[in-house]
């Protein structure tokens, strides 16, 4: 959505250059986002495919369960992240944000407040889930038996990554220059 795309900044200028140099940081972690959750979509796609095909085959199959599963829950964390990255979540910015000629950056620190408290929440909480996961080596119920702790890992990098991806946007905001990955593609 290009809708989502700050209006605050100067296009092409960048008044603070250590800001921008940070920001550019910041979206590598957004760029690596996309090509994982673009290989995550490869993967889910072939063992779908695969899964299928065993079935048809009625070939014991129930490892490609637990793969497909465990892809998506992946694809879901890590492909927030891109799209957060890329501006293209639906949130309050895109109706508050533009209506405020200056005081829109008010708006978007407190934009920025809120989604970064709420994804450091998520961040811990994932965490706690992975970590009591891996502590008591929780595996699936099937003949296969996956470490849980592989699915619940997606929800901490996920959010971690979203959480780069919006410091990346306020970092650039703030730099006077908007995200390039943000700027529409014609």
């Amino acid at each position: 959505m290009s809708s989502e795309r700050s209006s605050l900044s100067h296009a092409g200028s960048t008044r603070r250059p250590a800001l921008a140099g940070a920001a550019a940081v910041f979206g590598w972690v957004g760029v690596a986002a996309g090509v994982i959750a673009a290989a995550i979509t490869l993967t889910l796609t072939a063992s779908v495919l695969l899964g299928i095909t065993l079935r048809s085959m009625s070939i014991d199959n129930s490892w490609t369960y637990d793969l497909d599963n465990f892809a998506l829950i992946w694809l879901a964390f890590v492909g927030a992240a891109y799209t957060g990255y890329r501006g293209s979540h639906v949130t309050s910015g895109i109706s508050l944000e533009h209506l405020f000629g200056r005081g829109a950056i008010v708006l978007a620190l407190l934009r920025f407040v809120l989604v970064a408290g709420f994804l450091a929440v998520f961040v811990y909480s994932g965490w706690t889930q992975f970590h009591s996961s891996w502590m008591f080596n929780e595996k699936t119920l099937d003949i296969a038996q996956w470490p849980v702790w592989v699915a619940k890992l997606a929800l901490p990098v996920g959010g971690a990554a979203w959480l780069a991806a919006e410091i990346h946007k306020l970092l650039a905001l703030l730099a006077g220059s908007a995200p390039a990955s943000t700027e529409p593609a014609d």
